[in-house]
């Protein structure tokens, strides 16, 4: 075979794999986006930088092998069917080895695009939106304060007040300790057993009339944001990718 063909032959089997592993990477991690300009980032560099350099590189290396293998045919011994065989199993090599590269890219791009590291992007997103379901829910709580106080419930609000903690309680859910260790090795209980137990009792308590479990249910929240968090937040905040405002 023409050289030139058999450079671009090579070019071209390690931009499939390339393509291939990057599909797999992609598809099979929830936290990733291929529609991102961090997944084009990652084609681009891998299709016309990364794996061309690896498939000359492994290239070269083939017809050293090849060559050696055809320069010791006539020879008896071990030696020349060890260097033909790696000749047949270097492309299976080749695809394991781009393979762990383009790994090593996906996990250091997509890390930089989620702000956390890839595996943890959805539960990031979860753990942000349930505190934002119940910070929502506590606003509104402040604004019926007044009415509730004086004997006037707003049946809308008071509703809007339980969507919004049901809401955080269900995100909740998709929240690991894994990640929750991540963010701080703490937080786990206080937020499991402080936080979402808190707003847990409030709802079940609101629903009873049962005002014991509502208050006990504020105690637990209270401690979660004025006992636990206050001296963790901005170390959680920062492995968020986010700043305290």
């Amino acid at each position: 075979m023409d050289v030139n063909k058999e450079i671009a032959t090579a070019a071209a089997f390690a931009q499939a794999s390339w393509v291939v592993a990057g599909l797999c990477l992609y598809l099979t991690n929830p936290g990733a986006a291929l529609m991102s300009s961090s997944a084009a980032a990652f084609f681009v560099a891998g299709l016309f930088v990364v794996a061309p350099l690896l498939g000359m590189a492994f290239f070269g290396l083939r017809r050293v092998l090849v060559n050696e293998a055809a320069t010791q045919e006539d020879v008896p011994g071990a030696r020349a069917g060890r260097s033909a065989l790696w000749a047949w199993l270097l492309p299976a090599v080749e695809a394991i080895v781009i393979f762990a590269v383009a790994d090593f890219g996906f996990q250091r791009m997509e890390s930089f695009r989620a702000g956390v590291p890839v595996e943890y992007a959805r539960e990031r997103d979860s753990f942000d939106a349930s505190l934002k379901s119940f910070s929502a829910a506590n606003n509104l709580e402040e604004e019926a304060k007044a009415g509730r106080e004086s004997g006037q419930l707003d049946a809308d609000i008071e509703a809007r007040v339980v969507a919004f903690i049901e809401d955080g309680i269900a995100r909740s859910r998709n929240v690991g300790d894994p990640f929750l260790t991540y963010l701080d090795p703490e937080l786990p209980e206080p937020y499991r057993g402080q936080l979402v137990k808190g707003y847990e009792m409030l709802v079940e308590g609101r629903r009873t009339g049962d005002v014991a479990m509502q208050t006990t249910g504020n105690e637990l929240v209270r401690q979660f944001y004025e006992e636990f968090l206050p001296t963790r937040a901005d170390a959680i905040l920062g492995k968020l990718g986010l700043r305290a405002e």
